[in-house]
């Protein structure tokens, strides 16, 4: 399946460009990677209301001190919202953000990972 990189969606009349993301399960945590190049740190918003995880920023344009000839990079907002079950424990959502990428880790809840069972021998 081809993704479009320019997916676009809109919300209270406001165009925001979908970041595409890669998600990985392990035993401890679900790790998503969320794509969002020329956002500076100061422009990015990681929060979680109720059910919701939303993921927010913003990349300005640059200029380079003199007046703009061409432009094919555009101003950008990013906004993607996941809905969070009640498998992810929301005090274990941990943000780091390098290179234009936005790494989540976000933790299980302890009752839905796997765990040994002891047997009693009688």
């Amino acid at each position: 399946m081809e993704r479009n990189p320019n997916q676009t969606a809109t919300v209270d009349n406001e165009e925001f460009v979908v970041p595409p993301v890669n998600i990985c399960e392990t035993e401890e945590e679900i790790i998503l990677d969320a794509e969002m190049p020329g956002v500076d740190k100061s422009r990015l918003d990681v929060s979680v209301n109720g059910d919701e995880l939303i993921i927010t920023g913003r990349r300005s344009k640059e200029e380079g001190g003199g007046s703009l000839v061409w432009q094919e990079i555009p101003s950008s907002s990013y906004r993607r919202v996941f809905s969070l079950g009640d498998h992810i424990n929301r005090n274990r959502i941990q943000a780091a953000f390098n290179n234009g990428i936005l790494t989540l880790r976000l933790g299980k809840a302890e009752d839905l990972k796997p765990r040994k069972i002891e047997v009693e021998y009688k």
